[in-house]
């Protein structure tokens, strides 16, 4: 069996007294200066002017890849047998084309 041992009360004192607050380690905000936050204000409003709600390919292989993608009222369907032996023939005929059913 073990005995821990116990610090006496002086030498707590002695701990806490050299403790020294600092506001970056409790998580408090550091006060900002106000060119600091004007500046940070205006960057803010330069980046919303410059949003974009377009929509953006990002991948030509992928849409490449979507549009040969046989459809079912718009949605992607399951190829079936006789699809896939058709897909090499048919793809250069209809490319980019969406069948409607």
């Amino acid at each position: 069996m073990e005995v821990g041992v116990v610090p006496d009360h002086n030498t707590m004192t002695d701990v806490s007294n050299t403790f020294v607050r600092n506001s970056a380690i409790d998580g408090l905000p550091n006060p900002v200066s106000s060119l600091d936050r004007e500046a940070r204000v205006l960057r803010y409003r330069e980046k919303r002017k410059n949003r974009k709600f377009e929509k953006t390919i990002r991948y030509a292989s992928r849409k490449a890849y979507a549009e040969t993608r046989p459809r079912i009222k718009g949605r992607f369907a399951k190829r079936t047998e006789n699809d896939m032996g058709d897909s090499l023939v048919a793809s250069d005929a209809s490319y980019g084309v969406v069948p409607s059913f």
